[in-house]
């Protein structure tokens, strides 16, 4: 049968790469849309979260009324749990502390100030005049905003002397020295400054007293002596800013569960060292927000490969119903020749499969070639998912079965039962069972002759004299078994009606 293929294949090429061309598009369809649902899709995720402006993907922790002892083992702790949260993407952090309002004598009328530490300072405001402050200097070094220095009178070189700490287990008074004037930078993080960075508040109620206060601030310190220099923090806030330029998938889901779970986690870490904590960040919200425009994606691509897959299985069907039509004839011819059904079978399921991993092949290349096309059109080109051609095992497996069901689709029209034949006396026939070989006997041009033969009572005479034919049992010419072999089946298949 192998061989009646390869030689139906050489005679019937037009034919079957006709099929072969049907059977293409489904698989080559599926395996872009494959490509798109995984290789695009995660790329489009990571794409996301790494142009995700700091806003969207910072982490950041806010701690309230921590005793000075405590100040700096609380600030390493909480960049611990954030580091380890954003883990294992690489991440900066930074700082800003504020103590509690201290009194400020000298000023005429009730007054407060307060210290401040801020990590960066030159990024978050201009130096006006003077110098930054340098750590560790004795008395402290601070800057103060123009404002404040309008007010009190400061300059580069000025000393201030603050009061006890306006809380329940005051600290000690405090001296520094102004070494420079500064000016708050927009955008920087002023707006969580106690005072917004205006620097002077006329009317400040801090709670302890009836009546509002003059409030001048901050004083700003370097950071690591505000956090070593034994003050109370009002509030201390740390935030930590990933580098998710080369992340992946799974990382990032596994950061979002990490994030969710951080603000437990500074909890039993900070126990009762700090009043409040809590960590607030919008980078499970985007991460989310971009599943969810990828689900909504995913299920337009999928009604696309569906609805193109049915379309293909409809053409190949109808292809298949029309190559039947074709090769019934020969199948027919096959059948008196005593090929069973069996065996046609097995042929038509060879021709299948050949023609199925024949399109495996051609598909993937192709759906390859055409996900790197769609991807460099310019609304994907410029979201960033432009892509080399590539392969994946999606991708492979989706063509795969693709082709492997549409050649299923194809055989099926093959595997039917021939329609039977009409008969000279009405109704309808089914060819009976033929030997390997039928021929008729002693046909004039072969010589020989008729004589032993007997008449059939309701059978007309052969053509050549005979009145009924003679099976060979012993292999018969090729010559003889092409011419004879129809006649045979249709000598075998008489109509009973017409034997009486």
């Amino acid at each position: 049968m192998l061989k009646l293929v390869a030689r139906r294949a050489r005679a019937q090429w037009p034919l079957l790469a006709a099929l072969l061309a049907v059977a293409v598009v489904g698989p080559t369809l599926l395996g872009t849309c494959a490509l798109l649902l995984t290789r695009t899709a995660e790329q489009a995720l990571e794409t996301a979260a790494a142009r995700a402006g700091a806003d969207q993907v910072d982490v950041t922790a806010y701690t309230v009324t921590i005793r000075g002892e405590h100040a700096r083992s609380v600030a390493d702790d909480t960049r611990d749990v954030l580091t380890s949260a954003l883990a294992p993407f690489a991440a900066t952090t930074a700082a800003r502390a504020s103590s509690v309002m201290r009194a400020l004598p000298g000023a005429g009328v009730p007054s407060v100030a307060y210290l401040s530490g801020v990590a960066d300072l030159p990024s978050r405001a201009q130096l006006v005049r003077g110098r930054l402050p340098r750590a560790g200097a004795a008395p402290a070094e601070a800057v103060v905003l123009e404002s404040t220095a309008r007010r009190l009178g400061l300059a580069a070189g000025s000393r201030v002397r603050l009061g006890r700490e306006l809380a329940d287990d005051p600290d000690e008074s405090a001296e520094v020295r102004v070494v420079g004037i500064v000016r708050p930078l927009p955008g920087t993080g002023w707006d969580r400054d106690p005072l917004t960075g205006t620097g002077f508040d006329p009317a400040y109620r801090d709670g302890r007293s009836a009546q509002p206060v003059h409030a001048y601030g901050p004083f700003l310190v370097d950071l690591a002596d505000l956090l070593g220099g034994g003050s109370t923090l009002d509030r201390l806030e740390i935030t930590a800013h990933p580098d998710l330029s080369a992340a992946t998938v799974r990382d990032l889901d596994a950061v979002t569960q990490a994030v969710l779970g951080a603000d437990r986690r500074l909890g039993r870490t900070l126990g009762d060292r700090v009043r409040i904590q809590r960590v607030a960040s919008r980078l499970p919200a985007t991460l989310l927000a971009a599943h969810d425009q990828q689900r909504v994606t995913t299920a337009a691509v999928l009604a696309v490969a569906a609805i193109g897959l049915v379309l293909t299985a409809t053409a190949l069907a109808l292809a298949g119903r029309l190559s039947a039509g074709v090769r019934a004839g020969e199948t027919a011819l096959l059948s008196a020749l005593g090929v069973g059904r069996g065996q046609l079978a097995g042929a038509a399921l060879a021709e299948a499969g050949a023609l199925a991993v024949l399109a495996a092949v051609a598909a993937i290349p192709a759906s390859s070639a055409l996900h790197a096309g769609l991807t460099r059109l310019a609304p994907m080109a410029e979201a960033g998912l432009a892509a080399p051609a590539g392969v994946n095992a999606a991708q492979v497996l989706s063509v795969a079965g693709a082709a492997l069901a549409l050649a299923a689709v194809l055989v099926v029209p093959s595997l039917r039962a021939p329609p039977p034949r009409a008969c000279a006396g009405g109704g309808s026939c089914s060819p009976a069972p033929a030997p390997t070989c039928c021929s008729w006997r002693s046909p004039p041009w072969a010589g020989g002759s008729c004589a032993t033969s007997r008449p059939v009572r309701g059978r007309p005479s052969t053509p050549y004299g005979c009145s009924r034919p003679r099976c060979c049992s012993s292999p018969a010419p090729r010559w003889r078994c092409a011419w004879c072999g129809p006649r045979c089946a249709s000598w075998n298949a008489w109509p009973a009606g017409l034997a009486g």
